[in-house]
């Protein structure tokens, strides 16, 4: 961990000082950094949120670069999230501080869509609980915690792969075979994938990142960890506090995974035909998305029910089934809820011991802690 706040504070000059104060300082009382508590980031002004950011930029490892001051909107809640890039990759500053987290359901209401699918989902199961019941046992209790502040990656990556030669004997056997791309599971499984424009990329199971702890190890020799559990969720709702980090509700005529309803009946149609239904030329258009657009940290995350993603807390993961409901064909519903930043199903978030890894489904996002 980086101990910034003395190592900021005691190389910070008086007038740098005053521009990142969350409130007047005190002779002799050491000034707290904006990025200390969300409350004091949303106070200051625009000059002085750019000022404490470039201020920690110097701060931050070799290869952290400040990219910008952005701000970021999703179910009622907006952010000016400072980012910066590392390696490639782009991190959101998440200040820390107080916040609430968990769902209460007593104020929820679900649409008459939501209802009726989990009707049909009830009726096919037979599950007696009403959706209300069903949901608050699975959804995290509404608490008060204290979080630290931290850069998060603004993406998470599938783990447990590692690149292979694209032009290498047994990619090209395998896309002799298969010209579109495959995943092949055999002694080792082999991943094709072909871009639009032709491009070829190809990687295999990486053995040595098949368990939570060979993850959490090589991120921390990296110089980054795993988000807690109240973190992930922290990530996830970004301050909001519907069921959904957009809101209350999702379209009860597709699961995640489909842009658009016409997608999803092309699906199942492509279900019924064992695999062999080509899709329309001009694709399918969507009309509702977000869940797949940033959310008010300027992080994308819980997109896909098929992705759990890994947590500090080893056989905990959150943002997803795997697919099983969605596989398991138990409604457009039931496809949703693992996207709810509270929700914690102990039926598919926890995992036993070595089986928190599942090779395509398991997806990990590096933490630099500030604190």
């Amino acid at each position: 961990h980086i101990k910034l706040p003395k190592k900021l504070l005691a190389s910070s000059m008086s007038r740098t000082r005053r521009q990142i104060c969350a409130t007047p300082c005190n002779h002799g009382i050491p000034p707290m950094p904006l990025f200390d508590e969300l409350a004091a980031w949303r106070r200051a002004t625009a000059a002085q949120r750019e000022a404490a950011a470039r201020d920690l930029a110097a701060q931050l490892p070799a290869g952290f670069v400040f990219d910008g001051i952005r701000r970021f909107a999703l179910g009622g809640v907006a952010h000016d999230v400072a980012q910066y890039t590392a390696g490639g990759a782009l991190f959101s500053l998440i200040p820390g501080g107080p916040a609430t987290l968990g769902f209460d359901v007593g104020g929820w209401r679900p649409t008459p869509a939501m209802h009726e699918s989990w009707q049909g989902m009830a009726e096919e199961y037979g599950l007696e609980e009403s959706l209300a019941d069903y949901v608050a046992a699975r959804s995290a209790r509404v608490r008060e915690v204290a979080l630290p502040p931290l850069l998060a990656e603004t993406l998470h990556a599938e783990v447990g792969w590692q690149p292979i030669d694209p032009a290498g004997e047994k990619v090209r056997a395998l896309l002799a075979e298969h010209p579109r791309g495959v995943t092949e599971h055999a002694d080792i499984v082999t991943r094709v994938e072909v871009a639009p424009d032709g491009r070829v990329s190809a990687w295999q199971a990486d053995e040595d990142a098949l368990s939570h702890a060979l993850v959490a190890n090589g991120f921390a020799a990296q110089g980054f960890r795993l988000p807690s559990p109240d973190e992930w969720e922290h990530l996830c709702a970004a301050g909001a506090r519907g069921f959904f980090r957009w809101g209350d509700e999702a379209p009860m005529d597709r699961y995640p995974t489909d842009i658009s309803p016409e997608e999803a009946e092309w699906r199942r149609q492509w279900v019924r035909a064992a695999g062999q239904l080509e899709k329309p030329a001009a694709g399918f258009a969507s009309d509702w998305e977000f869940h797949r657009v940033p959310n008010a940290w300027g992080l994308q995350i819980a997109a896909d029910p098929y992705k759990y993603e890994l947590t500090a807390q080893r056989g905990l993961t959150r943002g997803g089934d795997g697919g099983c409901a969605i596989c398991g064909g138990a409604g457009f519903l039931s496809g949703w809820l693992p996207l709810a930043s509270a929700w914690h199903d102990p039926d598919f978030c926890e995992h036993a011991p070595g089986e928190e890894i599942s090779l395509g489904y398991t997806v990990a996002r590096r933490i630099l802690p500030l604190a």
